[in-house]
């Protein structure tokens, strides 16, 4: 099956999704160790794995080009394309701004293609193993990524109907390490099209039919990246992450939800669990509001998640912004100017 395809017709019909967990690659057959490399090796791709604008990343296309969406998208709302490794396979490869790394793989990708990997030392408390593997070179239309180190983690979801599995989440990552090289990537959910280029800045035919948010692309100690963009949400000036991996609409603190109440108006939130993949089953109180104002659009049946101020979903932020909002317009990720450009909705 492909990626959780037709994962909302198997919820309606009783189906669950499950995080999948356990799996020690290591010991399992046909899996190769890198450890000969030595940890000098492993320091240093531990270090390009999170990659900078001006890193040469070889990509292979001059002038922009465009991909369709992967099917997944039509569930999932993300934002997906199809990419091919070197070994053949064919995998759904999620554009993630939310993703601070470059790629990231689950152990699904690691059995499948026998990617020799360096693993990572099991942390005490039972969380999943982890490790970093080289993935042969990622192909996504005419753009083409080389060998590149990349994080795997022994952790896959997927949908199940009373207890057995029905579909895998097959889908790789492709984070802000490797976006943030291009000079600017666009979503047109119109055409169902993802434009990249990395030579050619973006130069709309009509200004005037755009509204322009700034963003910032703010560092941790660790190199981990995250995209903050400003912009107006029920009338209320926000700085959220923006998580172009997300098919959901908000997700905010409590804090920031009191702030910006008054402006959503009525709304009433139930009790609920969303699933963030590599994080977990997180609670929530979520709703949906008929009408949104973002920026200058509105949003109808916009989706709401509140967490605790403490969740890790937004601890490092008050509030993610996914791709629900913007289904039915483009958005350019404008990475020389670090704009986020929004076709307003009158414009063909």
């Amino acid at each position: 099956m492909e990626s959780l395809l037709g994962l909302v017709f198997l919820l309606q019909t009783g189906c669950e999704v499950a995080v999948v967990e356990g799996r020690r690659l290591e010991a399992m057959p046909g899996v190769a160790l890198m450890r000969q490399e030595g940890p000098a090796q492993t320091s240093r791709w531990a270090k390009e794995v999170h990659t900078r604008p001006g890193t040469d990343l070889n990509l292979n296309q001059a002038d922009p080009c465009r991909i369709k969406y992967h099917p997944s998208c039509s569930q999932q709302r993300w934002m997906a394309v199809e990419g091919r490794l070197d070994t053949g396979r064919r995998y759904p490869v999620v554009l993630d701004t939310g993703a601070s790394i470059a790629l990231f793989v689950n152990d699904i990708h690691i059995v499948e293609n026998n990617l020799a990997i360096a693993p990572r030392a099991r942390a005490k408390n039972g969380s999943p193993g982890w490790g970093m593997c080289l993935l042969p070179a990622l192909h996504i239309g005419r753009v083409s990524l080389p060998d590149l180190p990349c994080f795997y983690r022994e952790q896959h979801t997927e949908v199940r109907l009373l207890g057995l599995p029905l579909a895998e989440d097959k889908a790789m990552i492709a984070g802000l390490g490797v976006l943030r090289q291009f000079k600017y990537i666009a979503f047109d959910s119109i055409n169902r099209e993802v434009e990249f280029s990395i030579e050619k800045a973006f130069k709309p035919e009509q200004p005037d039919s755009w509204t322009q948010y700034s963003f910032v692309i703010e560092e941790d100690l660790g190199g981990n990246a995250f995209l903050f963009v400003k912009i107006p949400i029920a009338g209320h000036e926000t700085e959220v992450q923006l998580d172009t991996g997300s098919g959901r609409g908000l997700a905010i603190t409590e804090d920031l939800w009191k702030e910006m109440a008054e402006g959503i108006g009525h709304a009433k939130l139930r009790k609920g669990i969303d699933l963030y993949p590599y994080i977990g089953l997180l609670p929530c109180r979520r709703g949906v509001v008929g009408q949104l104002r973002v920026g200058s659009r509105i949003v109808r049946n916009a989706m709401i998640s509140v967490f605790p101020d403490d969740s890790p979903i937004v601890d490092r932020c008050s509030g993610l912004l996914g791709m629900q909002y913007f289904q039915d317009t483009v958005i350019v990720l404008d990475f020389e100017r670090s704009l986020m450009w929004v076709k307003n909705p009158t414009c063909p």
